[in-house]
């Protein structure tokens, strides 16, 4: 009876208590986990590559089979998707002869042809949006495309994330720190091969020389871009 008592006190003076089990202590973990992982993407997040096609493939009046799997068969194409040594594919066109709907019919392609360790992630520039044609935030939408579509490689960002929040993205080191994060989801031993397209690069990025010596480094050092 004394020892009830002397419970019952002490639940009246600490108030009642929580008892915690394994299972309790691991799903709180994992909850925080995640909305870490959340909040580090939505501040990473300009703008979705993946949201921004289908607008360009719709005002622009479908994507027509005839004007793209012609590629197929052309030996650079092919060359550039089989060939290892072969990294670099430039596209050049006057303006309105279809490049932009070429790349989304290369996109679909790759895409659908893509195995677990395969990234495809891709871009478009438009000049129409003053938002999305500078360099940083091309590479940000690259790389929020590529953690969209294989969530692990989020692990690249968030030691960074957790010492600067959004501005790591925003401040006058962004593109270092970009750059570099880039660099190690592109190297990351868990895929094979990564195929990055761009539109438009070269006519509405206005730093266009960082984004291109930056996927030139890349070619050239990491065996697992194309």
């Amino acid at each position: 009876m004394e020892q009830q008592q002397r419970r019952e006190n002490n639940n009246n003076l600490f108030g009642d208590s929580i008892t915690l089990n394994q299972g309790d202590v691991h799903s709180y973990w994992h909850n925080t986990q995640e909305e870490e992982k959340a909040r580090c993407l939505s501040g990473l997040r300009i703008t979705d590559p993946c949201h921004d096609k289908i607008p360009i493939e719709s005002t622009k009046g479908g994507l027509l089979e005839d004007s793209y799997t012609w590629i197929f068969e052309h030996d650079d194409f092919q060359q550039w998707r089989d060939n290892e040594d072969c990294r670099l594919l430039w596209i050049q066109g006057d303006p309105g002869k279809g490049k932009t709907m070429l790349l989304c019919g290369i996109i679909n392609k790759l895409w659908d042809q893509r195995n677990a360790k395969t990234l495809v992630f891709y871009f478009f520039c438009q000049a129409t949006d003053p938002r999305i044609n500078s360099a940083t935030v091309v590479l940000r939408g690259l790389i929020y495309l590529a953690i969209d579509k294989q969530p692990e490689l989020i692990s690249h960002i968030q030691n960074k994330y957790r010492h600067g929040k959004k501005t790591i993205f925003e401040d006058i080191n962004a593109w270092t720190a970009l750059s570099e994060i880039f660099s190690n989801i592109l190297n990351d031993t868990r895929l094979e091969r990564s195929f990055i397209i761009i539109d438009a690069l070269d006519e509405y990025v206005t730093d266009l020389r960082n984004p291109l010596d930056l996927l030139l480094r890349n070619l050239l050092y990491f065996p697992t871009s194309s």
